[in-house]
C-alpha cells in the first residue's frame, strides 16, 4: 500500500495543484503526507536573495501556510512538515533513507520558472530514489479514469510496477501500454507483451505497438485521443525516454502542461 507521500513545495501555486493531486487521489485515512521546503543558507545566498532574509524562518513560515491551504482542501489529514537547506535531491533521499517514500508528487516547475519542465523536477526525476508524479501547471482536477504506460520494450518487473498497479486498482482506472518495438505478430513482441500482461493480473489493461521513431508524436496523439489523465514511463539510465526532460523536446510536448507524469524507478 502506498501511504508515505513525500510533497516538495516552494509554495507557488505549481506545487499546491500537486499536493491537491495528491490528496484528491490517496485521501486521508491511513496516509502520512510530508511538506518538504528546501532553502539557501545564509553562507549561500547571492544577490537575489535580501540580506536581512531568514531563509530558515521563511521556509518554516511558508510551511505552516501551506499546511493551511491542504487542510482547507483535505479536512482533517496527517501532514509533517520538513524543512532543508541540502539540495532538493538530496533531501529527498535523506527523507526516503529515514522512511522510505512512497511516491514524490510535486509540481512539473517552480516559482519563477516559466519552463514546460524546471530544473528541481528534472533533477528529482533523474537521482532521486523513489518514484515522482509530476504535476502540470495547467493541470486540472479530474478523475483518473485512463492511464497510458510508455513501454520501451526493455522489460518491466512487477515490482516496478506497482506504483502503477497501486493507482490503477485505487482509480479502477484503465491502462493502457504503448509498446515501443516491432509488430504485435512479431514472436518476440508477442512473448514480451505476454509477459508484461501477467504483472499487471486483474488491472484492466490493452496494448498498442509503435515504432520508436514514432514514439513522442504517437504518444502526445494518444493522450488526446484516449482521454488520457495519467501517463506513466519507466526511467531507464540512457534511455530514449530522457528526451522528455531534455532541452527543446520537453519544452514543446503537450503532455508536460496538462497531464501528470508518473516516473516509475527500475526495481529487481
Amino acid at each position: 500500500m502506498m501511504n508515505n507521500i513525500l510533497l516538495p513545495t516552494d509554495f507557488s501555486d505549481t506545487s499546491m495543484k500537486a499536493a491537491v493531486f495528491a490528496l484528491d487521489l490517496f485521501g486521508s485515512e491511513g496516509m502520512n503526507y510530508t511538506l518538504l521546503n528546501t532553502y539557501l543558507k545564509p553562507a549561500y545566498r547571492n544577490a537575489l536573495i535580501p540580506l536581512n532574509l531568514d531563509t530558515e524562518r521563511s521556509s518554516r513560515n511558508g510551511l505552516r501556510r501551506m499546511e493551511r491551504r491542504c487542510r482547507k482542501h483535505a479536512g482533517t489529514v496527517h501532514i509533517a512538515l520538513r524543512s532543508s537547506f541540502e539540495p532538493l535531491v538530496q533531501a529527498v533521499n535523506d527523507l526516503d533513507a529515514a522512511k522510505p517514500v512512497d511516491l514524490v508528487v510535486m509540481g512539473t516547475q517552480g516559482e519563477g520558472n516559466y519552463g514546460r519542465v524546471g530544473r528541481n523536477t528534472r533533477a528529482v526525476v533523474a537521482s532521486a530514489n523513489p518514484p515522482v508524479i509530476a504535476v502540470p501547471a495547467q493541470w486540472q482536477p479530474v478523475p483518473i479514469a485512463n492511464i497510458l504506460l510508455a513501454d520501451d520494450g526493455q522489460g518491466i518487473t512487477r515490482s516496478s510496477l506497482e506504483p502503477l498497479l497501486a493507482i490503477a486498482r485505487r482509480t479502477g482506472a484503465h491502462i493502457t501500454i504503448l509498446h515501443v518495438g516491432s509488430a504485435a505478430d512479431d514472436q518476440r513482441t508477442k512473448r514480451q507483451l505476454r509477459e508484461l500482461s501477467g504483472s499487471f493480473g486483474d488491472v484492466p489493461h490493452s496494448f498498442t505497438t509503435v515504432d520508436d521513431h514514432a514514439v513522442t508524436e504517437v504518444l502526445e496523439q494518444m493522450v488526446v485521443e484516449k482521454d488520457i489523465q495519467l501517463v506513466a514511463v519507466l526511467r531507464r539510465k540512457r534511455s530514449f525516454w530522457e528526451r522528455m526532460f531534455q532541452g527543446s523536446t520537453s519544452k514543446r510536448m503537450a503532455l508536460h502542461t496538462t497531464v501528470p507524469l508518473l516516473v516509475l524507478r527500475e526495481r529487481e
